[in-house]
């Protein structure tokens, strides 16, 4: 019965927070503007500098972070899952690497002069092709966990020597725009592609959130799946594909952003417990205030100076995981 309460009071506060920091997204900035001038700039009244930070800058900012959040922490939770590790996030299974790696291309070859909207296509090309690498090395051993995750390890330090190699013959210019994006930054995404990556995140994160109870099932064992009429090597594969979709869609857009993924499933599970048909969801909506409101920080805390997000999420998950080292330790 308390365990019931506390789930219901989760899926309160967390939209609740989501809400509010969505909010302080709009208002917080270089330029402070209020909540009434960002609410009327929203419907399109107010003053001309205003109605530009808000509908092209601040708006769209917030709904790619809040996105990405949700899509980095579902998918994470999935993957530890069905992977039955802890660690298991977009990072070990290789496809953040290789969406850096394709991204680093576009940026070494010139495509960013040609066009923006090519560095994103380029990272979800290359994030796809990781997938793809891991997809057919695992079935090398019939798609089991361990052969997953080392097939992720494998090929992310694949793609990271090959973005080593890359900047290593690339001019100076090169190099920074590809090391900012790495970084992870919600400032370079063109807003075009807003659309696209916020329905990818929406519909596909909605079904992994509907597919909790073959996760539990996976998570039990092979054969205790099979004796449910699951089939564990399809099952997997299905929703590997779907998570690395999402995840790509996330990365391409908004660099390579740590942590997130491997975070927020720890925190929900140490809340709402082990039942993926509840901790996909509180982990998606701790995604969707987590990301914005580091976005937010990187824009408040030395400003006029913005720093990349993915530098504030790397800090607060390494804290975060030291203080949880400590306190295992401790117990």
């Amino acid at each position: 019965m308390a365990s019931r309460k506390i789930n219901s009071l989760i899926f309160i506060v967390l939209p609740v927070s989501a809400v509010l920091v969505f909010i302080f997204s709009l208002k917080s900035g270089v330029k402070y503007i209020s909540f009434f001038d960002a609410a009327a700039a929203l419907f399109g009244s107010g003053e001309e500098d205003v109605l530009t930070i808000i509908r092209q800058i601040r708006f769209p900012r917030a709904i790619m972070a809040m996105a990405a959040g949700a899509g980095l922490a579902a998918s994470g939770c999935v993957f530890q899952g069905i992977l039955k590790n802890p660690l298991a996030d977009p990072f070990t299974l290789g496809i953040s690497g290789g969406a850096a790696f394709g991204a680093c291309s576009g940026f070494v070859f010139g495509l960013a002069a040609v066009s923006w909207l090519l560095i994103p296509f380029c990272a979800f090309a290359g994030a796809l092709l990781a997938v793809l690498a891991v997809y057919i090395l695992s079935l090398q051993r019939r798609f089991n966990s361990n052969s997953m995750i080392l097939s992720g390890v494998i090929i992310s330090y694949i793609f990271s020597s090959a973005v080593m190699l890359l900047f290593a013959v690339s001019k100076t210019d090169q190099i920074y725009s590809a090391f900012i994006w790495l970084m992870g930054n919600m400032s370079v995404f063109d807003e075009r592609l807003l659309p696209a990556a916020v329905i990818i995140v929406i519909i596909g994160t909605v079904i992994l959130c509907l597919t909790g109870n073959i996760i539990n099932a996976v998570t039990l064992g092979g054969q205790k799946a099979n004796t449910l009429g699951i089939n564990t090597e399809k099952t997997v594969k299905i929703i590997f594909l779907l998570t690395s979709l999402i995840t790509a869609a996330c990365v391409s857009c908004c660099g390579v952003i740590g942590f997130v993924g491997l975070m927020m499933p720890h925190i929900m599970r140490k809340i709402v417990g082990g039942n993926h048909m509840i901790l996909i969801p509180a982990s998606a909506l701790a995604g969707c205030v987590f990301l914005p409101l580091c976005d937010t920080l990187t824009r408040i805390l030395f400003a006029p100076i913005e720093i990349p997000v993915g530098v504030i999420t790397s800090i607060i998950g390494g804290v975060f995981f030291i203080f949880l080292l400590k306190t295992s330790k401790e117990k």
